[in-house]
């Protein structure tokens, strides 16, 4: 699994910078979906949960608030502190989500949110879920939308292409639609022991910021995203900055974007012959 290893360093070393900010910014992102997606993983009332990339451990409070038996994981140290922080009560530990600590047939569910397009080897990470899952167990996880149909992937890639450049040497990564489509997503949970059970494609706006702000929520809430900002020629970074603003200019509404954020939830059982 030596491909995309530079991806995974540098994924993870953003996040560890990006903690506070992050939880700060995208409750009402994020944090605002997670009912919606533990709706897929009931009932979840005493029963024993992981999350991947649990992040400031928004989704683990849903679970919590349900009744679940929640451990919330992240590999990111910055994370696991944050969320231990704003929910004292729960559990939360470092973790790989590609080598997990815990022994076969350990959980009852599973949730991971939008985590998946940050594994360097999401495949890996599927089957570590099934591994980890008791027969029976349900795995749901959530990606957006391809980055065609994603406007916070979009806007940013129309703005560099019109103003610099998208080519500035990043560490390539797994492609970023590998789960947004049916196909996909139906082939890699096949592919790892599970039955599929859904796909649901998930049409929502949500409030995010004012336009003049924007940099500055991309610079607390997407690595690469920063990374490609950060990349770009001292003469051109400004150009490019302001030609994002633009383009977020134009979904505000009194004073604050209101962006579409398009995005997917899959749920996968493992077999209860797994």
């Amino acid at each position: 699994m030596s491909e995309f290893q530079e991806f995974k360093a540098f994924e993870k070393a953003g996040w560890e910078e990006r903690a506070t900010g992050y939880a700060t910014l995208m409750e009402s992102v994020t944090g605002s979906l997670m009912s919606s997606f533990v709706d897929y993983l009931e009932p979840v009332a005493g029963l024993r949960t992981l999350e991947l990339a649990s992040g400031p451990g928004f989704g683990a409070a849903e679970i919590a608030k349900r009744g679940g038996e929640v451990l919330g994981t992240d590999f990111a140290e910055s994370m696991v502190a944050e969320a231990s922080l704003l929910y004292p009560n729960l559990a939360f530990q470092q973790e790989d989500a590609e080598d997990l600590s815990f022994e076969d047939d350990t959980f009852d569910l599973a949730l991971c949110s939008f985590g998946m397009l940050h594994f360097a080897h999401p495949e890996q990470a599927l089957s570590e879920v099934f591994r980890v899952l008791k027969p029976g167990g349900k795995f749901t996880f959530t990606v957006w939308a391809p980055p065609e149909d994603y406007p916070v992937f979009g806007l940013l890639a129309e703005a560099v292409t019109e103003c610099g450049s998208l080519d500035v040497g990043l560490p390539p990564g797994p492609p970023a639609e590998a789960f947004s489509i049916i196909d996909g997503a139906r082939n890699a949970v096949e592919a790892a022991g599970f039955d599929f059970e859904s796909f649901v494609e998930v049409d929502t706006k949500i409030s995010l910021c004012p336009a003049s702000d924007i940099i500055n929520f991309y610079s607390e809430v997407s690595v690469r995203a920063q990374g490609i900002l950060e990349a770009q020629p001292a003469d051109k970074r400004k150009a490019v900055e302001e030609a994002l603003v633009r383009r977020y200019e134009q979904f505000e509404v009194d004073g604050v974007v209101l962006l579409p954020m398009p995005h997917r939830i899959v749920t996968a059982i493992k077999p209860q012959d797994g």
